[in-house]
Order: C-alpha cells, then structure tokens, then sequence
C-alpha cells in the first residue's frame, strides 16, 4: 500500500484468511470511496474503524478473532507510515548486464522452487483424494 492512497480493498482481507462473508460483514456499513479496474476501494481508516466496532461484539472463532487483529495490527503499520520493509536497491551500482545476471539467477532460483512447490502440491492433493475414496 502507498502511503499516498490509503486504500483497502476485499482482496486485502481475504489474504488474510477471512472468509467472504466475514469480508461482507466488515464492508457492510462503509462506502467505496473510488473504483480501479472494477475493484472498490475503501478508506483504510474506515475499514479498522468497522473491525475495532465488531471485534468486541463479534461471536467468532478465535482463529477469526486472530486474523482479525492481525489485519488491525497490518492496518495500524500502514497508516502510521510505520513499516518494517526498507527498501534498498543493492543492484544499483552494478553495470545493466550484471544486473540482468543476477535477476537471471534469481529467476531461475524461484522457478526452480516453484517447481518443487508444485510437486509437493500434487502429491498433497492426491493423497487426500486417496483419503477421501477410503471414506
């Protein structure tokens, strides 16, 4: 998030897990303050303001409450300004094809991973479908 346009939208929160309706709930009583590529976006004061009304009265799972406060906690570092992430350009000073090399590398080091990951999905997927025929 830019700390020029303080926006949120629904995608934000369900990358933290909560489920759509949780989503609706939360996003019921506020208003879209513009739109970017048919997506609404929504004040992000707004949106604390609307979990920290229903997190107390709220009769969830502490699993949801959980995620919940970790959007707040998330929501407070974005508008405060306040972030952990610095950004540094370590490749700055590197001549055009250096720099190219070592994204290269980079590139081929994630592909690589996500190979690995894509495998071990499957295996996962297959063995609950081989759980869900035994039940």
């Amino acid at each position: 998030m830019s700390s020029e346009f303080k926006y949120v939208t629904r995608l934000h929160l369900k990358s933290f897990g909560l489920s759509e309706y949780m989503v609706k709930k939360i996003f019921t009583q506020l208003e879209a303050f513009d739109r970017k590529d048919r997506t609404k976006l929504y004040a992000a004061s707004e949106v604390k303001a609307s979990i920290k009304n229903k997190l107390p009265n709220l009769k969830a799972k502490p699993e949801i409450q959980e995620k919940l406060k970790r959007v707040l906690i998330w929501l407070d570092g974005e508008l405060s300004g306040k972030s952990n992430v610095v950004t540094v350009d370590f490749l700055k000073n590197l001549h055009p094809e250096q720099r190219i090399e070592v994204l290269m590398g980079r590139i081929q080091d994630l592909e690589a991973k996500e190979e690995q990951l894509t495998k071990e999905t499957k295996e996962l997927i297959n063995e609950a479908h081989k759980i869900l025929k035994k039940a």
